[in-house]
């Protein structure tokens, strides 16, 4: 029996394809510790003060990983859209590409932040220093502690940006590194945000295509039935 081209279903390949096993475990961990750092990040001042403690070591992870997979994505065929509006297929291609621009751009600002600070054992962290001490004491307060270098995971201290770092190595660069220190602050915080709404946009998507459009999307990606594997 003959039935009319509109009510053919998608292909079946393009319905229950998935990513591959390497593609699949990238997405989750870097999903994982982008939340993690959003909540941490964001919501400093109102969260534990240990909460924060795991922020760098998990940022720099989010770059190190978002390069392995843009990597990979590039080594390896993607899947296919889902059967979507032309509009909805429109947006999905540029918000995939900011949520990659953002998941590197962040973590680097937070790299380039740790890294705008005098080298230890510098004249210029000497002079950094005795300058918090006699604004901690006009202040009446107690002389700040030297700033410990920060660790990846506890293991190995972070390398700093020569370039960087290299601003506040003597006294006459330390107040430019330190204002270059605050505007990169400003930045990461703005693109923090930026990248909440992206992740909500992406999320949203995600879920209109699994529940509304009754698409297998969170197959694809190892939620769920789906074959694999691609991307």
């Amino acid at each position: 029996m003959a039935t009319t081209a509109w009510a053919d279903p998608p292909p079946l390949r393009a319905r229950t394809d998935r990513y591959t096993r390497v593609a699949i475990v990238l997405h989750w961990v870097i999903a994982a510790a982008i939340i993690y750092n959003l909540t941490s990040g964001l919501l400093r001042d109102q969260l534990p003060r240990g909460f924060f403690a795991l922020h760098i070591s998990s940022g720099l992870t989010i770059l190190i990983l978002s390069v392995v997979r843009v990597v990979w994505k590039l080594m390896h065929k993607g899947l296919p859209f889902l059967p979507m509006a032309g509009w909805e297929r429109w947006l999905a291609r540029i918000t995939h590409f900011l949520l990659y621009a953002a998941m590197l751009f962040v973590p680097w600002t937070g790299w380039v932040m740790i890294s705008a600070n005098p080298p230890a054992g510098s004249a210029g962290a000497a002079y950094a220093q005795a300058q918090s001490a006699q604004a901690a004491t006009a202040a009446g307060k107690p002389a700040p502690v030297p700033r410990k270098p920060s660790l990846f995971w506890g293991l190995v201290e972070v390398p700093k940006i020569g370039p960087v770092a290299d601003l506040g190595r003597e006294p006459a660069g330390v107040a430019e590194q330190r204002a270059f220190h605050e505007q990169m602050e400003e930045t990461h915080g703005t693109v923090a945000i930026m990248l909440l709404f992206l992740l909500v946009l992406h999320v949203g998507g995600a879920l209109k295509h699994q529940f509304v459009d009754r698409q297998p999307e969170l197959a694809r990606m190892g939620i769920g039935r789906g074959r694999g594997g691609s991307g």
